[in-house]
């Protein structure tokens, strides 16, 4: 589990800015993309937020991209996908089904990822 306040500021604000009054964060973790860039995952307790840092040309000046803001209400059904890959180094992609998409979160760790699964069904069943 990754702290709110440890991740980059620039994740930190864009965040903050997409979360409305009401909005608890519960969880945070890091996940890796396919292109080793960490993705952060803040699941609050009405969304699922994943962003990244992404980075322009050669001017090493950063910006937040968001991946997935989906809303609990949103989600049809969420599952834990373990291929070889993901068994060889403890890791796991959890898979975050909507109408008519689905968002991968690949490379998390096992245990972070069984806890936001476990997070995530109980919300939805609210």
């Amino acid at each position: 589990m990754a702290d709110f306040t440890n991740l980059p500021i620039n994740i930190q604000r864009v965040a903050k800015a997409e979360l409305q009054d009401s909005e608890k964060i519960c969880m945070c973790m890091l996940a890796r993309s396919s292109l080793l860039r960490p993705d952060f995952v803040v699941i609050t307790s009405l969304r699922v937020l994943v962003l990244d840092e992404k980075f322009m040309g050669s001017l090493a000046i950063s910006y937040a991209n968001i991946r997935c803001n989906v809303f609990f209400s949103e989600i049809l059904a969420v599952k834990i996908a373990r291929f070889l890959k993901h068994r060889l180094f403890g890791q796991a992609r959890l898979e975050i089904n909507v109408k008519r998409n689905s968002y991968w979160i690949d490379n998390m760790s096992l245990s972070e990822a069984r806890r936001a699964h476990q997070h995530i069904t109980e919300q939805i069943r609210r």
